[in-house]
């Protein structure tokens, strides 16, 4: 198809934690995350298309942060297979990459 084309067969879609986990509470907006990501597996892989998740988490639990471990066992089977992206939320990058030593 032309959109498919236009493309080059590699979907990147965003998935947001920290408004949907303020609207619906933490469990709901997880478990509509997780959901919302194997139906979108699903379709991008009934479409021939590489879907790329792109996770925009922030850095306290209600925001969606966690350790990367937890965060990465969290997702839905077939979610890593054409790779991973995350943002890294203003507050954070200081403490995570504020030291020289880490940067």
């Amino acid at each position: 198809s032309w959109y498919r084309q236009q493309i080059n067969r590699k979907q990147y879609v965003m998935i947001g934690y920290s408004d949907s986990a303020k609207d619906a509470g933490m469990m709901a907006a997880g478990w509509a995350q997780y959901s919302a990501m194997e139906k979108l597996i699903g379709l991008c892989e009934s479409q021939d298309i590489e879907l790329i998740l792109f996770h925009g988490r922030g850095g306290t639990i209600g925001r969606g942060g966690a350790p990367a471990a937890q965060a990465l066992r969290s997702q839905p089977p077939g979610s890593l297979k054409n790779g991973l992206r995350v943002t890294e939320q203003g507050e954070m990058i200081r403490f995570k990459f504020g030291l020289p030593q880490v940067a």
